[in-house]
């Protein structure tokens, strides 16, 4: 692996009019001034990046689409504008996306469903606030999502399209699901392994969950009865289940 070095600098509020070879140094100094986490290497299909986001600015995160091949991108405390949004459809090339405390404008998750060589999709401590993952379209390579500590938009409803089918872990941490977005995660066609990790979820979603037909491991913490995790087991004993 070959460390790339940085070529030329220049003001990123006048690259409009500029090449994209020049629009990609522009982004990678502007990077490297903020001080963010941008590494580089180059392979014989050319140059490829990773890079770390810390409270960027309108200017970093609309840059992001002009570094070289970015396959990886996470972004810390960001306010995303419609602009930035639309600049993140553009990565291509994109197969790991963390966002962590970041707030979305109204309806614009929609970007995702664009970035079409995603594999895995990290939220932690952001608000979905007129957004919703079910605008994430039939992405044929992701196939991981994890959602951390989030605030759910129409109280707990959790929605993935119905041809999402090349996802197979979800995992949803002290995030709020309802019962109805439960048994519909649970019971998805295309799911392999689910985890729940919320105090809210009771013997009750469990009671009425039909497991899909790939569903192998379910997971379920806090508050799961010993009694309703073994009806569980021997209703179901195709599923490895947790609790």
């Amino acid at each position: 692996m070959t460390f790339c070095a940085v070529v030329g600098v220049g003001s990123w509020a006048s690259a409009g009019d500029r090449s994209p070879y020049d629009r990609q140094q522009a982004a990678i100094s502007l990077m490297r001034v903020h001080g963010h986490d941008l590494q580089m290497w180059e392979s014989t299909a050319g140059v490829y990046c990773e890079l770390e986001l810390f409270e960027p600015g309108p200017e970093e995160l609309a840059a992001v689409a002009d570094l070289p091949r970015l396959v990886q991108l996470e972004i810390h405390d960001g306010k995303l504008t419609p602009q930035s949004v639309r600049r993140m459809g553009l990565l291509s090339h994109l197969t790991r996306l963390s966002l962590e405390d970041c707030q979305f404008p109204q309806g614009s998750l929609a970007f995702l469903k664009h970035l079409t060589s995603l594999e895995r999709l990290y939220v932690r401590q952001c608000k979905f606030e007129g957004a919703s993952l079910s605008e994430l379209g039939a992405l044929d390579h992701l196939y991981y999502v994890r959602i951390s500590d989030c605030v759910l938009e129409d109280s707990g409803n959790l929605v993935f399209p119905p041809d999402m089918q090349r996802l197979t872990r979800l995992y949803v941490y002290d995030t709020f699901v309802n019962q109805w977005s439960f048994q519909q995660l649970v019971g998805s066609s295309y799911l392999m392994s689910v985890k729940f990790q919320d105090s809210k979820i009771t013997d009750e979603y469990l009671r009425h969950a039909r497991p899909g037909k790939n569903l192998e491991r379910l997971r379920v913490y806090h508050k799961i009865s010993r009694t309703a995790g073994e009806q569980f087991k021997q209703k179901y004993p195709a599923v490895r289940f947790y609790y």
